[in-house]
């Protein structure tokens, strides 16, 4: 008999645990018609009003040089190394049960750094001219696929009820090994989206602030001029992924998709865009950080219990933290 794993938030939570990923910072991925996400909400002010531009960020017009505020309340990679070390000892006595031992040289215990190339629509002139709006090849691999092989799917995942005569815990060893580290399935221990989503809140206040949106007016008379006529910056990817053919997994980017995109990031510098931005998501940040401490207070907090019931996880197993 086959079965599906346990909904709960187990999949949102698996993921968060094993890679500690961030979102990419795209807003939307838009349909083949070019039209971008026209149907955000308009935020109330804030109490403060607009905060000041940092202009030397403005300047540099380079995310890759600047450090988010909302990253200093992140799990950092030490502590996702130490919580997966815990889930690994747990999983891994769980899946020799069943006879099955992980892939050798599977190591995925540490954060994968985001990728935020579609953050502000393109704006990285190499990727640009390799991959057009397509996003950049990245080197990892399903870590959860390669830890067991395909044939210890059906047990991690727990779709099946036995295995060579053995039952399945619910939910599989990957269940087994998070209620291990987490105690139970209340999501709120590992984030509850509070931090996410003062991203998410950030970088649309950042969108819709009076400094960014004649800016964003001028890029796109620019990408009209060039020839290319998009709502905004993120309607090329669903136009272009689109025009790109069936087959997703072997991309075929052409000339024209190259030369939209590289336009594009030179229309975001030219224009002041980019740089302006950037300013802005960081100067929202700093300000929700301070509006919400509270709960960023209690999401620490919560990400302090799950790092403690991870130690005492590997203490049990003999394992040094």
């Amino acid at each position: 008999m086959i079965r599906r794993p346990r909904t709960y938030a187990f999949l949102a939570i698996s993921a968060i645990l094993l890679t500690g990923c961030t979102s990419s910072g795209t807003t939307s991925q838009e349909d083949a018609s070019g039209e971008g996400d026209t149907a955000v909400v308009k935020l109330d002010p804030l109490a403060g009003g607009e905060p000041p531009l940092d202009q030397s960020i403005v300047a540099a017009a380079d995310p890759t040089t600047v450090s988010m505020p909302l990253m200093a309340h992140a799990m950092g990679d030490a502590k996702i190394r130490l919580v997966n070390r815990a889930r690994i000892v747990v999983g891994d006595k769980c899946m020799s049960e069943f006879g099955i031992s992980p892939t050798p040289g599977w190591n995925a215990e540490g954060a994968i750094p985001a990728n935020p190339y579609a953050k502000y629509g393109v704006w990285d002139e190499k990727s640009a001219a390799a991959f057009g709006y397509d996003s950049p090849p990245v080197t990892e691999d399903d870590p959860d696929f390669f830890r067991f092989g395909a044939d210890g799917q059906s047990v991690w995942w727990g779709q099946v009820d036995t295995y060579q005569g053995r039952p399945v815990p619910e939910g599989g060893c990957a269940a087994r090994e998070v209620e291990a580290v987490m105690g139970d399935f209340t999501f709120e221990m590992v984030d509850g989206n509070g931090r996410v989503d003062l991203e998410k809140e950030a970088l649309t206040r950042a969108t819709q602030d009076s400094r960014v949106a004649p800016l964003l007016d001028a890029w796109r008379s620019c990408m009209k001029e060039a020839g290319w006529d998009y709502a905004d910056p993120q309607a090329p990817f669903g136009y272009w992924h689109d025009k790109r053919g069936s087959n997703k997994h072997q991309a075929v980017i052409s000339d024209e998709e190259k030369r939209s995109a590289v336009t594009d990031v030179e229309c975001k510098k030219s224009t002041g865009l980019l740089g302006t931005w950037i300013a802005a998501e960081v100067a929202y940040q700093k300000v929700l950080i301070e509006r919400d401490w509270e709960t960023l207070r209690v999401y620490k907090q919560n990400l302090d219990a799950l790092v403690k019931r991870a130690n005492k996880v590997l203490a049990e197993a003999g394992q040094h933290p």
